[in-house]
């Protein structure tokens, strides 16, 4: 199958230098990796070199081992009739080709096929992108304040894997007192020491992304830009307006008619809604699309804080895949009946419920939403035995952490450590600066196992 991409730039270079393989594939895995070449210049660079690194390894591939390994997904093709498909655009035979597999019952078995030929070539796609020596890698989980923990219940879901720190939380009191103690004090017109020396001049090597504001206010100063000590951050309170935007958009298209599923979704990916200025801590084109992309295409993520947070941070992991990722949870309002959450709807005058706060649903929710962003997290061959994870919940007087590389480490009778010790463990870990001279890395926690 011959396909019109239209590619431009690195994009068509890449193609055409692989226009061969490409050519013997499949037309349904022909056409997804052109969708993902069009997507070039709203793509992460670990999404770029995927990119590459898969097209490599499929050309260095025999014509035969190649054959033979995509045998099974030409055959679904045949049997569903999307081999027949004349369509030249890869999107639109993308999704003429679903129809068919949805029409034929085939769409389970194309999906069995599609995923073995992956998970064969994955692993050598991932040895060359993920070498052993990678550098280390950081995930800190913060419940805010407000939130009703539960400490019989806190982390419940980890069990034997971590180490429960005790904390001193002498001299931190409040969320800003904390947060800094815990990430180090700023100077004037940089991010909170720790992050801004971790990641120097690169913004998306560190993501702050959280329900409220506690963690952008760390940040304000720094401006918006691509200047020294920028970090991506995205706050669901301060997208309110951007959210409230796209909701009144997605809705006048709902009202005045939709042709197909397919055609709502490419007018939605063709919004020119951008947050205001002020809304986020680093603003690009690859940004501004991807917290579009987390609005549109996560279950709740609208309307929900903390949804909000776990789905943009699982995106953030899975396609920009920082260095440093923080996420801050906080209270949610109550769930109000589902007549007034009806997909992309404007509430009406009658419709008004009272706004209340949930602080005992917000700690069931983020038990659980905190332990999918650590499962995702270990699900991804570039966190996957490189990473250090600290739980944590403002106020009280103790930490999770847990090390992808010794997950089941064990220990006693440990000393209360300051968050200016928890500082210095981060750094440590990262193999930078300690901000804080008095912190002192948990050294039971670095060694080797």
């Amino acid at each position: 199958m011959q396909f019109t991409a239209n590619l431009t730039g690195e994009a068509a270079t890449l193609a055409r230098a692989h226009g061969d393989v490409l050519a013997r594939l499949p037309a349904t895995v022909h056409a997804f990796i052109l969708v993902e070449l069009q997507k070039w210049a709203t793509l992460f660079g670990p999404e770029q070199r995927y990119q590459r690194a898969l097209l490599e390894h499929l050309s260095r591939l025999p014509a035969l081992e190649l054959d033979q390994a995509t045998a099974g997904i030409g055959h679904i093709e045949a049997d569903s009739g999307a081999a027949r498909l004349t369509d030249k655009s890869p999107a639109r035979f993308q999704d003429a080709a679903q129809t068919l597999l949805r029409q034929r019952g085939l769409t389970v078995a194309w999906r069995r096929e599609v995923d073995g030929f992956f998970r064969n070539i994955d692993p050598a796609v991932e040895a060359q992108l993920y070498p052993a020596d990678r550098p280390r890698r950081l995930i800190v989980q913060v419940y805010g304040s407000g939130i009703a923990v539960e400490r019989a219940q806190l982390w419940s879901r980890f069990k034997r894997t971590g180490v429960r720190v005790p904390l001193n939380l002498a001299g931190t009191n409040g969320t800003e007192g904390f947060l800094q103690a815990l990430f180090g004090a700023r100077k004037r017109g940089a991010a909170p020491a720790l992050l801004a020396t971790a990641i120097q001049s690169a913004p998306l090597d560190a993501w702050l992304i959280e329900s409220h504001e506690a963690l952008h206010a760390l940040c304000d100063a720094t401006g918006v830009g691509t200047s020294t000590g920028a970090l991506t951050g995205l706050s669901y309170d301060r997208l309110r307006t951007y959210r409230d935007d796209l909701t009144r958009a997605l809705n006048g298209k709902i009202q005045s008619g939709v042709e197909s599923p397919q055609a709502f979704a490419a007018y939605a990916r063709g919004l020119q809604i951008a947050p205001p200025a002020g809304a986020l801590l680093y603003s690009s084109d690859v940004v501004l699309a991807f917290v579009r992309d987390v609005l549109l295409t996560g279950n709740g993520t609208l309307v929900m804080n903390n949804t909000f947070v776990e789905w943009a941070a699982v995106q953030a992991l899975r396609r920009a895949q920082p260095r440093i990722l923080v996420t801050r949870f906080g209270v949610r309002d109550k769930l109000k009946p589902f007549s007034s959450m009806v997909m992309f709807s404007q509430p009406r005058a009658t419709d008004h419920i009272p706004i209340s706060q949930d602080p005992t649903g917000s700690f069931i929710d983020v038990e659980q939403l905190s332990y999918y962003v650590w499962l995702n997290a270990e699900r991804s061959p570039a966190y996957r035995q490189k990473t250090l994870y600290l739980f944590l919940a403002e106020g009280v007087d103790e930490m999770l952490a847990i090390r992808s590389d010794m997950p089941e480490a064990a220990a006693s009778g440990l000393a209360p450590a300051r968050l200016s010790d928890v500082c210095a463990t981060m750094a440590h870990w990262l193999g930078v600066p300690v901000p804080d001279p008095s912190g002192r890395p948990l050294e039971w926690l670095m060694a080797d196992g």
